[in-house]
């Protein structure tokens, strides 16, 4: 727990890289948890200037799963499956309408991405939400890059064959089949209002997109982060499939548990959503992303692998824009959770990405302060990811292996 302690100290204070994060890890029956930092930092005050507003990270905090929402749509999809209520096989058009484009690309080809979905424009980009939905539906399949596949477009469509298979709304639909068995009391799309003082900031997040500066003032508590998600779900009463769900530690914890102990899946059918379905090397060297049912599947080169080096393979590796982690091994029995914030306040992505070096007078590895327009000073976060394995994963393998869990 001390190299933890100290490493995450060194996330939150030293680098700067997130505001705070919650870790648990565990087996199907115990965990261990740490955290460390703030909820919040900063403010804007009414002339538009940042104030300090410290808000340390407590135990309940609620957090902006973002794409750890897929998760829970690939489980609801292949519970489905294991009820005989969805074939994977059945085009998707012909349990929704419509996807009219998509008549000869199955449930399957969608749930693994070896169906690479574009829609006519981007969703978040449409002056309405009707026409973002329009775009949507209007979804059809392009040729498969060879490298980056992953995409929130799958899961998006996704919540449409639920939602046609069990007659439900999506949100209803996760409920009673996932947050209800798992007794998952404090995970919802919609935060009341008395409860989002204890939500995690995710506000202020600054970017460069193409030489432009670009600070988001629009996340507010119980908001989702995700853009498209944010645009499309109304306030959480109509849940996306890739992101919108905002859930505790606590709460994290007896999801994977369920996962491990066949509360929710069987092993089999857990093992069928980590498996490999479209990496591959490609003759220049590069790979093609090594993906599972809407999630990461172990990849070969560990630095491009969201799977931590110890789990094995048939493992889930699921990342969200905002700093959270999930993996899960169910052959080991063994899963990890984050649950950080490396927006809030930071610039969290530059486009288009710089390859090696980063001429913004940031340090080589992407950390550093850097000044805004406005003159004030902005926190890195923009090469978090490869920080995990050596400042997380490792001291966590470490303290597993010393409890006999590994």
């Amino acid at each position: 727990m001390d190299m933890l302690a100290q490493n995450l100290r060194f996330l939150c204070d030293e680098s700067r890289m997130l505001s705070g994060m919650a870790v648990a890890y565990g087996t199907p029956t115990q965990s261990e948890t740490a955290r460390y930092g703030r909820a919040q930092e900063v403010a804007l005050d009414e002339a538009g200037c940042f104030v300090p507003c410290v808000r340390p990270l407590e135990a309940n905090a609620l957090c902006d799963l973002a794409s750890l929402t897929k998760l829970f749509t690939a489980v609801l999809t292949m519970m489905l499956v294991e009820q005989g209520r969805l074939s994977l096989d059945t085009p998707v058009a012909r349990l929704d309408p419509r996807f009219e484009h998509l008549a000869d690309v199955t449930v399957e080809d969608v749930l693994s991405f070896r169906a690479c979905l574009q829609t006519p424009g981007r969703i978040d980009d449409a002056p309405t939400r009707e026409e973002g939905l329009a775009r949507l539906f209007a979804v059809r399949r392009a040729p498969l890059p060879a490298v980056r596949i992953y995409s929130d477009i799958n899961a998006m469509v996704i919540k449409y064959v639920v939602e046609a298979v069990t007659g439900m709304a999506f949100a209803d639909a996760l409920q009673t089949m996932i947050l209800s068995p798992a007794d998952m009391r404090e995970t919802c799309a919609i935060v009341p209002e008395h409860e989002k003082k204890r939500c995690v900031c995710y506000n202020y997040e600054h970017r460069i997109m193409n030489g432009a500066h670009i600070l988001r003032t629009d996340t507010l508590h119980g908001v989702p982060h995700d853009p498209k998600a944010a645009f499309l779900s109304q306030g959480g009463r109509d849940l996306c499939g890739h992101a919108g769900l905002f859930s505790t530690q606590a709460d994290m914890i007896r999801f994977a548990q369920a996962l491990l102990n066949g509360e929710l899946v069987r092993r089999e059918t857990l093992l069928e959503i980590g498996k490999n379905r479209t990496g591959r090397p490609n003759p220049d060297g590069t790979h093609r992303q090594y993906l599972g049912y809407l999630c990461f599947a172990k990849h070969p080169n560990q630095y491009l692998s969201e799977v931590p080096a110890w789990m094995g393979e048939g493992s889930i590796g699921l990342s969200g824009f905002t700093g959270n982690h999930l993996s899960i091994d169910p052959v080991r029995g063994r899963f990890v959770l984050f649950l950080g914030n490396r927006c809030h306040a930071r610039l969290s992505h530059i486009a288009p990405r710089p390859e090696s070096t980063l001429p913004y007078g940031l340090a080589g590895d992407g950390t550093g302060l850097y000044r805004w327009p406005d003159g004030h000073l902005v926190p890195s976060s923009v090469r978090y990811v490869h920080f995990k394995d050596a400042r997380l994963h490792a001291p966590i393998e470490a303290r597993m292996r010393e409890l006999g869990w590994l």
